[in-house]
């Protein structure tokens, strides 16, 4: 008869290796992650950590890319620039720009020629519409998407507007009617 074997022949090794990789995966995503943390009340932001942009560039840019008027607001200092990007929509594009307000919550005026259920739908799928508000002599229409982010939505001289984030209605209001206010960006 031959004696019984024990143990797995696996040892330790394999279970460090494992230990260092998942180590490496924490700290490589606490790094990308390092201007956002978590809160049980609210989110905070690092303003120092979050990305900017230059409004007035993207928007100079974003003119070569889609068949319609743009317009580049100017928010004040407090407002931080942090996205824009240019997206297919409902068979045209869509130029977003998005901010970080002061009271770090986030709003982007989407601009576009896209019919208005295609532009609501692909910032946030198929949200309920709600009553209409009134901002800057237009009236918008307004829907509650998912996380109870807001989207107002109308129409400035043929150009199809939509803002959205997690911010206040004031918040919205201010970007509203600075957008409003703002000259449109001549084609470069």
């Amino acid at each position: 008869m031959s004696a019984p074997r024990s143990g797995s022949g696996g040892g330790v090794g394999p279970l460090a290796i494992a230990t260092i990789v998942l180590a490496v995966v924490v700290l490589a995503l606490t790094g990308l992650t390092r201007a956002c943390s978590f809160s049980p009340t609210a989110p905070t932001v690092d303003r120092g950590a979050v990305q900017r942009i230059d409004v007035a560039q993207a928007t100079r840019d974003a003119t070569a890319a889609v068949p319609f008027a743009l317009r580049a607001p100017t928010m004040p200092a407090d407002w931080i620039p942090q996205s824009s990007d240019v997206r297919p929509v409902g068979g045209t594009r869509a130029f977003r720009l998005g901010w970080v307000t002061p009271d770090n919550s986030f709003v982007r005026l989407v601009q576009s020629d896209a019919p208005e259920d295609a532009l609501v739908t692909s910032e946030q799928g198929a949200p309920p519409a709600l009553g209409p508000v009134a901002v800057g002599g237009r009236t918008w229409t307004t829907y509650r998407g998912v996380r109870g982010e807001a989207l107002w939505v109308t129409d400035v001289d043929g150009v199809r507007w939509l803002v959205t984030g997690d911010a206040s209605p004031a918040r919205f209001t201010q970007l509203a009617t600075t957008a409003l206010g703002s000259p449109v960006v001549p084609r470069g």
